[in-house]
């Protein structure tokens, strides 16, 4: 899953009460169904008789999500939830109030934990650079850095890696070589790959790969 359970945030602009709530980690089998790792939003329903979870892949956080789920919440009105899903509750469901949700979680730093993240960040340091575990791991903060809006996150790779920015920048195109980062449409950064992923998940603790 994207993120561990974060304090709320509020997108609607009318000033009524929170209903927005992200980055979170969903109830399952929303993770199972969806089988990628990603973002999810909360938007409560029906005065809190419902819910919906928005999902946003990595590399398209921040855009649209590619799932909604909609489902009843514990305790909601027995009244409501046997109406079911209307369409004056789905009329309420705000996919780009969810995705500014996502965007606000990442720019204030509250998706910074992730899976992997504790390896990612020990990677990135590691003094065996380049290998193939340490490229991986710069898909992955590649692509975290640029779906939480950073403008520039070949500099902040520099900052976090400690490393001249003309090198930090042959990193990234080997990265790509290796097929370690996908480019997504004409969307500015990267995706890392299932190998990346793979890579920063196999290799073993303080070991550079």
């Amino acid at each position: 899953m994207a993120a561990e359970q974060q304090n709320p945030e509020t997108t609607r602009a009318h000033g009524g009460p929170p209903d927005f709530t992200g980055p979170l980690s969903p109830p399952p089998p929303l993770p199972d169904l969806v089988g990628a790792p990603g973002t999810w939003v909360r938007e409560e329903l029906a005065h809190g008789t419902f819910e919906a979870w928005h999902f946003f892949r990595h590399g398209s956080a921040g855009s649209a999500p590619t799932h909604v789920f909609i489902q009843p919440v514990a305790n909601g009105d027995p009244a409501a939830v046997a109406r079911g899903v209307t369409t004056t509750v789905l009329r309420e469901v705000r996919p780009a109030e969810a995705a500014e949700a996502a965007r606000r979680g990442h720019r204030t730093g509250q998706a910074e934990r992730y899976p992997l993240a504790e390896r990612v960040e020990e990677l990135l340091r590691t003094p065996d650079r380049p290998t193939e575990a340490y490229l991986a791991a710069v898909a992955l903060r590649y692509e975290r850095l640029a779906d939480a809006g950073n403008r520039s996150p070949v500099r902040s790779l520099v900052e976090i890696t400690g490393l001249p920015l003309g090198t930090v920048k042959s990193h990234i195109q080997l990265a790509r070589k290796r097929g370690l980062l996908e480019a997504v449409g004409a969307k500015a950064g990267g995706r890392a790959t299932a190998r990346a992923h793979a890579l920063v998940a196999a290799a073993e603790p303080g070991d550079g790969g």
